[in-house]
C-alpha cells in the first residue's frame, strides 16, 4: 500500500470535511472532526469578599471610683458626707451619693476602678454650694451630675459624717458607646466576552 498516497487521500478528505487536526503515519491515519460548539456569554472571571465599615453601638458596664471633698470660702477642704455606708453602688441605683455642709461647695474626682484606690489620671467636676452629687441610671448610659440637695434637717451632713465617716465609692456605670464595625460582603466582577467550547479531542477554546 502506498503510504504517501494514503496520507494524501486522508488529508484531502479532512480538508473537505473541515477537520481541525490530522495525524498520519505508518499504514493509516486519524482525523478528528470538531464536536458541537457551546458558547458561554458573560462569564465571571473574578470573585471575592469586601469589607464595609458601619457605625454600631454596644452597652458596657464599667466600674469607676469616686471621692468628694467640700471646700469653704477659704478653700479649706472638708470630707464630703456619704448618704449611705456601703462602698459599692449598683448600676440601677438612683439618688444622692455625697452631700456638703451649708456654706461649702463640692469637688468630685472620678477615675476608672482598677481593684485598688488610685485617682491618678482621674477627672474632676465641681458642684456649687447647696448641690449634691447625684447619679441617674439613664437608658443608654448612667449620669453623674450636680443637683440641688434634697431638703434635710439642720446638721444632717454632720450627722451623716458621724454615722458613715468619709469614704470612697465604687460605682458600676452602664455605658453605651459607638464604635466602627465591619461586615463582609461577597463581590463579583464580570469580564465582557464569551468562551467557546467544542468538547472534542484536540478541541479549541476562544
Amino acid at each position: 500500500m502506498n503510504v504517501t498516497a494514503n496520507a494524501t487521500a486522508v488529508s484531502n478528505a479532512a480538508a473537505v470535511s473541515g477537520a481541525t487536526s490530522f495525524v498520519g503515519g505508518g499504514g493509516g491515519g486519524f482525523v478528528s472532526a470538531p464536536g458541537p460548539v457551546t458558547l458561554i456569554n458573560g462569564l465571571d472571571v473574578e470573585g471575592g469578599t469586601k469589607r464595609t465599615a458601619f457605625q454600631a453601638t454596644r452597652t458596657l458596664f464599667e466600674k469607676v471610683e469616686i471621692q468628694a471633698f467640700c471646700f469653704d470660702d477659704k478653700d479649706v477642704p472638708h470630707p464630703a458626707s456619704q448618704v449611705f455606708p456601703a462602698r459599692d453602688v449598683d448600676a440601677d441605683y438612683e439618688g444622692e451619693i455625697y452631700r456638703c455642709i451649708a456654706g461649702t461647695h463640692m469637688q468630685v474626682t472620678i477615675a476608672k476602678w482598677s481593684e485598688h484606690v488610685s485617682f491618678g489620671g482621674g477627672q474632676t467636676m465641681t458642684c456649687r454650694k447647696f448641690e449634691a452629687l447625684y447619679y441617674t441610671p439613664e437608658k443608654g448610659g448612667g449620669r453623674l451630675e450636680c443637683r440641688p440637695q434634697k431638703p434635710a434637717r439642720d446638721c444632717n451632713e454632720r450627722s451623716l459624717l458621724r454615722r458613715f465617716g468619709a469614704g470612697v465609692k465604687v460605682l458600676t456605670m452602664m455605658i453605651t458607646e459607638k464604635y466602627t464595625a465591619y461586615r463582609e460582603e461577597a463581590s463579583q466582577s464580570s469580564a465582557a466576552g464569551a468562551m467557546s467550547l467544542d468538547g472534542g479531542v484536540g478541541g479549541v477554546v476562544y
